[in-house]
């Protein structure tokens, strides 16, 4: 009760989504959560599933130095239902979040963040093609093929558009990022499994995502929303991909993998392990919005030249 409380302290909330995993009526539910009827094992794992909770980690089966975690394995071209499902429940998350006072976003990695590129649609047809190709549940089917459904691209929009909403995001970029994209999307084209016309659709989005970045950094905050946004460039490399979400009740950590897949903890030791290696990246990277005029001027020409390559 005290794990499944956490995640969803107001008690309405909490009765209807149980009630909705379980497929029970509310009674039922009520009783559960004030003690007079115990949970079986079967609700508690289907629980425990569902909101990301260690059935292990309350029981005290594991140890210090063994935390909980999840990988979500999604199938990011052709999704099923599940994997819609998936997709709604972090819209879901960071839409619950919308209105707190004290949210924040802390990531740091070599590859842009997937709050920002999912607004440019050819720039996440890109990465959806590259996953498709390496992908076990993907096949070598060339970019013109990739195409995202109706369904998918409102909840990546949704994506991008709840995360303007959190209070204070930092960004902590590896120094290549903009290269080593570039880098792939010229493999991929002189193998041709991305045509020449594709290759300036990709161009275009990254032209205008760039332009829209530099207005970002020199506002050093999200126009529709106001809330800050701290982008730093790292000045060493970016081993992996990190990214946390903290708010009253939260602290998710996600460890990206296979380009666009996530491995997802809850734990507090994980989020905070994460943290102190985000703030270690910060600490050294070079703060390019609101500050630092002359060096972001220098880093979004060169990612210009990078891009005009194309």
């Amino acid at each position: 009760m005290s794990a499944i409380q956490h995640r969803i302290p107001h008690r309405a909330t909490l009765a209807n989504t149980i009630a909705d995993q379980l497929v029970m009526d509310k009674d039922a539910v009520y009783r559960r959560l004030r003690g007079e009827v115990k949970f079986s094992f079967t609700e508690m794992a289907i629980i425990a599933r569902n909101m990301g909770i260690s059935l292990d980690n309350i029981a005290g089966i594991e140890n210090y130095q063994s935390k909980p975690s999840k990988m979500n394995m999604s199938k990011q071209v052709n999704p099923t239902e599940v994997d819609y499902e998936m997709f709604e429940g972090h819209v879901n998350l960071l839409k619950s979040i919308k209105d707190e006072p004290d949210t924040m976003i802390l990531e740091s990695g070599n590859i842009i963040p997937h709050y920002l590129y999912q607004d440019y649609e050819d720039l996440t047809r890109f990465l959806l093609f590259w996953w498709n190709l390496c992908s076990s549940f993907g096949d070598a089917r060339p970019f013109h093929s990739i195409t995202i459904t109706e369904r998918l691209r409102v909840l990546q929009k949704e994506t991008c558009y709840y995360a303007r909403h959190i209070k204070t995001t930092y960004f902590t970029w590896d120094n290549q990022i903009f290269q080593r994209l570039v880098t792939n999307i010229k493999f991929f084209a002189q193998i041709r499994l991305i045509k020449e016309e594709d290759v300036a659709l990709i161009k275009n989005d990254l032209i205008t995502f760039l332009n829209e970045l530099e207005k970002l950094a020199v506002r050093g905050k999200y126009e529709d929303t106001g809330n800050l946004v701290h982008l730093m460039i790292s000045d060493t490399f970016c081993d992996a991909n990190y990214s946390c979400l903290k708010s009253k009740n939260i602290q998710l950590t996600l460890c990206r993998a296979f380009i666009l897949n996530a491995n997802v903890s809850f734990d507090k030791d994980v989020f905070n392990e994460t943290i102190a290696w985000i703030h270690s990246m910060q600490r050294m990277s070079t703060l390019i919005s609101f500050s630092g005029e002359r060096f972001r001027t220098t880093f979004f020409d060169a990612q210009r030249k990078i891009i005009d390559t194309l």
